[in-house]
């Protein structure tokens, strides 16, 4: 099994740092490699979901041949979707969905978009989400390579079209229940778009609570990917 992971708004692979170890015995860790960061540094950006999707399926090539299981959080829950939506149009379904940290696809959008804002506001959001270190918000320097990635990411989500298409997969939710940003109801609404198997988890944390449970996180993402793999063999 592979698990296929795409990182929140600004995120790179690091922000999947421990999923290999906690998840070995059950799935094959790999984590998008995004336009802008790690590896990929200078690469031009993408700030269209079309574009992404594009992006990430060329990094799914090969899934065709094993089985696999999609998961993103926050921002990389909708990249998830639509690549799930995508990739199933191909004959190339996964075995699960997992999103975490985001409003359903099909809600309104309820603040001002991210992408349009001024430096000096923008900087405050990411201080209120509290997930990047505050040695790096206080630098001109990191803030201008990393400025121009975030607003690429908010865009991203902020101009996509809302979709209610059914996942074309089972699908698994989970927030946190001190997410200033996602209410648990807007997490929630995710239902809307799965079977009657589709479960909501909400750990104790706030936005990034992806980092702060990570280990519990993963012992779920574990437990259903191998009660799937169990289910498949028999």
């Amino acid at each position: 099994m592979i698990l296929f992971c795409i990182p929140f708004a600004g995120g790179g692979t690091e922000a999947f740092d421990g999923w290999h170890e906690a998840l070995a015995p059950v799935a094959e860790v790999r984590v998008a490699e995004l336009p802008g960061r790690g590896v990929r540094f200078g690469q031009p950006l993408v700030d269209s979901m079309p574009a992404l999707v594009a992006d990430l399926a060329e990094q799914c090539e090969d899934l065709s041949r094993r089985p696999f299981a999609l998961l993103g959080y926050s921002f990389g829950s909708y990249a998830a979707y639509a690549l799930a939506l995508h990739l199933a149009e191909r004959g190339r379904t996964p075995g699960r969905l997992f999103v975490g940290g985001s409003r359903a696809p099909f809600l309104p959008l309820r603040d001002r978009p991210r992408h349009l804002m001024p430096d000096a506001e923008l900087i405050a959001e990411l201080r209120a989400l509290n997930g990047t270190d505050p040695e790096v918000l206080a630098s001109e320097p990191l803030m201008a390579m990393y400025l121009p990635v975030l607003r690429a990411d908010f865009k991203i989500v902020e101009t996509f079209a809302p979709l209610a298409e059914p996942a074309p997969c089972p699908l698994t939710v989970f927030g946190a229940s001190r997410d200033a940003f996602v209410p648990t109801g807007d997490l929630a609404a995710w239902t809307r778009l799965g079977d009657a198997t589709t479960e909501v988890r909400v750990y104790d944390g706030d936005h990034f609570v992806i980092r702060s449970e990570r280990s519990r996180i993963c012992r779920a993402v574990r437990a259903d990917l191998t009660l799937d793999a169990l289910n498949a063999a028999s």
